[in-house]
């Protein structure tokens, strides 16, 4: 029997071996073997960590390239490493390598690694060069200022010109004040916008004179209003102590001030930017931006009302005064959202508030925020009004309450509903009333639910029947009255609408990580069928069940109040389908729409939000696109660190925000704006119990299809991560597949989800929200 000291050069031994084992795994054959190796090297941080990792720089797959990339980060690691991960930083055949290459420089040498990269910063690899020079002098105090960038600044091509003044601002610190001055002063948007991009990624506090300047420009495009003001907060919170707190008060307040209304609209987005910062306070905002809420001008009135609702619960007083006593809806309208958003309407004084302003409230447009707020759960004291304005005379107003009374679930609302469905002469109206009963999830509701079966809207029909086979877990029976009647005879007794147990599991399977097919199973999916874009392609390879309409189709066809339209591009329709898609979103129904959708489609249901840009040209283009709203949950696992959307645009409407307190701007591009005089590319907003969401590109034309410049099978799969996020994973197992050789048939194989993971987004977050 061994002694126990006698197991000390076996455990040496024992260790030894393993860590030749994670050498040996480098040079397997398996990727997966060497990813593998590459992890256990970094957690294993041995003497031979460096030698092993750099070597794993050189593997032919592109994620072990990347792995060790960023290992070396993470390991002791000096000259050796250095001088690869500077070769990939600038040379390295996807962004993430190259990128991750220049993170770990900036923790081991950052000096030795921007002065390698800036020897290189020449002819077309310049862009991919600076985005690396960005990463990596940000870790520096003071980095010297390469001329070669001020060079680059004035580059022909746009995108090098932007690329230049990111990291021309990023390297200069003593003279950026001055250096921000001339760039804002720049005819090129990409340029003013990179350099506002550059100090949201590395404020120093020295940059407020310059953003100040920039935000008192009546005239300024949105793409660049949005960046200057994420980047003064992040120039603010770059101060320390007090002085960071007071850094913002004084232009907040005479920003609010100006007698330019685009300016003053300006005090309280900056403030509304700031508010989520530990370092203010919602009752100072609030007294900063009083001014811009006694502004002569709508807009500036409407943005301090909208802002109110950042400000915490000290702005719920001013919030319900403006919701009351202003003398324009849109601006009651903005501060009725703020006040909402600032108590729930559960809360006795906030739903006694909300009763109130509705009995007061004239204008259609605000009453029916009022009603569509007022669709909570076990609301007993709203289901009076709602009843009482279910025949009201406004159709629209009606519908909403309808739908409204049915939300409370309270068993008062059944009766009021069957009645109007029953014996109601408005399509509207008895579709309204039947969305609210399938929404009380009451027993009662239900046979009323099987009658409207035989309602000769044929929407009605099918919201109807929608119903039924979802309470009846997918019961395979036709959309006629009798096998139903017989179904729920034999049923309604132990019948839960709601069950526990079903939810929860429901709940855990439309997570974010939820596959499509299970985010849109046995929802009912309508498509326009149009010239332009072609959503169905993308349904059809994902097998997601779909139904395809078109023109002057839409009426007959029916629309299911629980499910979405897509109008794709052009979104043309007849006054008739139009009028359906209004009644489907007011109750609650989800429309996306593609390019021409915003004109011909979305300004035709809701105006007033957003509208067609105007351009001069037809818009054909292809522009590097930045999500802008990342903290969105519509927004949540659409774009991955490191891959740069490309839009293509293909005689595309651009976005013309309207009402910028109502509509959220998901995804813009400056290097759009620079060309066409607008960036807005994705948006969406709500409109009664419904939303919509826009984006100019098509659904379906996106990708490889349309990088008709790409000629090698390497270069169109560096496109695909960099740009479209296809993972290390599909690279690997498709890298040998003859379709690379051919943009064609590699986009039928390789699509860019991202627009439809945004809409993905759209519909599990409903879903979830109405289990």
């Amino acid at each position: 029997m061994l002694q126990p000291r006698s197991l000390a050069p076996l455990c040496l031994l024992v260790l030894l071996s393993g860590a030749a084992m994670k050498g040996d795994g480098l040079s397997s054959k398996d990727p997966l073997e060497r990813l593998a190796a590459v992890d256990a090297v970094v957690a294993e941080a041995g003497p031979e960590a460096e030698k092993q990792l750099t070597r794993a720089l050189k593997d032919k797959d592109w994620e072990v390239v990347c792995r060790a990339a960023e290992g070396l980060g993470q390991v002791p690691a000096g000259k050796q490493a250095v001088k690869a991960l500077i070769k990939l930083a600038w040379d390295g055949d996807t962004a993430q390598q190259r990128l991750a290459a220049a993170r770990s420089l900036a923790l081991i040498d950052a000096e030795a690694g921007l002065k390698g990269l800036v020897r290189k910063l020449t002819g077309e690899r310049a862009p991919k060069v600076c985005a690396s020079i960005v990463l990596v002098a940000s870790a520096l105090e003071d980095p010297s200022t390469p001329k070669a960038l001020g060079k680059l600044v004035r580059h022909k091509q746009s995108r090098t010109r932007a690329a230049a003044a990111r990291a021309l601002v990023v390297c200069t610190r003593t003279e950026r004040p001055e250096l921000l001055e001339e760039l804002f002063a720049s005819e090129y948007v990409a340029v003013v916008a990179a350099a506002l991009e550059a100090v949201i990624h590395d404020p120093r506090g020295t940059e407020l004179p310059a953003l100040m300047e920039l935000l008192r420009r009546p005239r300024l495009l949105n793409v660049l209003e949005r960046r200057a003001l994420r980047a003064a907060v992040a120039s603010a919170g770059a101060l320390e102590g007090e002085e960071r707190g007071k850094a913002l008060q004084p232009h907040i307040s005479a920003l609010s001030s100006s007698t330019e209304k685009a300016v003053a609209a300006r005090g309280p987005r900056l403030a509304m930017e700031a508010s989520g910062s530990a370092w203010t306070r919602g009752s100072e905002l609030m007294k900063l931006t009083s001014p811009a809420r006694e502004h002569p001008a709508t807009p500036v009135r409407a943005a301090a009302a909208h802002a109110l609702g950042f400000f915490g619960k000290e702005a719920l007083e001013p919030a319900r005064e403006m919701a009351a006593s202003d003398k324009q809806p849109r601006v009651r309208q903005a501060a009725l959202a703020s006040a909402l958003a600032l108590e729930g309407i559960e809360k006795d004084g906030q739903l006694n508030w909300v009763l109130g302003r509705l009995e007061s409230e004239s204008h259609p447009s605000v009453r029916e925020e009022l009603l569509v707020a007022l669709g909570q759960e076990k609301l007993g004291h709203a289901v009076e009004p709602l009843t009482a304005a279910l025949t009201g005379a406004d159709d629209a107003l009606a519908v909403c309450a309808a739908v409204s009374l049915g939300r409370t679930r309270m068993e008062a609302a059944v009766a009021p509903l069957s009645e109007v469905l029953k014996s109601s002469e408005s399509w509207r109206r008895r579709g309204g009333a039947l969305v609210g009963l399938c929404s009380s999830f009451h027993k009662d509701a239900v046979a009323p639910v099987i009658e409207a079966l035989l309602d000769p809207e044929p929407l009605v029909a099918r919201t109807a029947f929608g119903f039924l086979r979802t309470i009846s877990r997918g019961k395979d029976f036709p959309a006629e009255v009798q096998p139903w009647r017989d179904w729920w005879k034999q049923n309604e007794k132990r019948l839960r609408l709601a069950d526990p147990k079903e939810l929860e599991e429901r709940r855990k399977r439309l997570g974010y990580s939820a596959l499509p097919g299970e985010v849109y199973k046995g929802l009912d999916v309508l498509v326009l069928e149009s010239r332009g874009d072609h959503i169905q392609n993308i349904l059809q390879e994902l097998a997601i069940e779909h139904r395809l309409t078109a023109a002057s189709r839409v009426v007959d066809d029916g629309l299911d109040a629980a499910g979405v339209f897509v109008s794709n591009c052009t979104g043309e329709m007849e006054v008739a389908d139009v009028e359906r898609l209004e009644w489907f979103v007011r109750v609650g129904g989800y429309l996306f729409g593609s390019c021409w959708a915003v004109h011909e489609t979305i300004e035709r249901i809701a105006p007033g939000r957003v509208r067609k840009l105007a351009t001069r040209n037809e818009v054909l283009d292809k522009v590097l696109a930045t999500p802008w709203a990342l903290d969105s949950p519509y927004t949540e696992g659409v774009f991955q660190r490191d891959v740069q959307p490309i839009y293509s645009l293909v005689g595309a409407h651009l976005i013309e925000v309207i009402e910028p307190e109502r509509v959220e701007v998901l995804v813009d591009s400056p290097e759009c704006a620079e060309a066409w005089g607008g960036g807005n590319l994705a948006c969406w907003f709500r409109f009664g119990h419904g939303k919509i969401l826009d984006s100019v590109n098509h659904f379906d034309l996106q990708g490889l299809a349309e990088a008709t410049w790409l000629k090698k099978p390497e270069e169109r799969m560096a496109y695909a991560m960099d740009h479209m996020g296809t993972s290390f994973a599909r690279i690997r197992e498709t890298r040998k597949e003859k379709f690379w050789k051919s943009n064609t048939k590699a986009s039928r194989e390789i699509r860019d989800y991202s627009v439809f993971k945004l809409i993905t987004n759209f519909v599990r977050l409903r879903r979830l929200a109405d289990l």
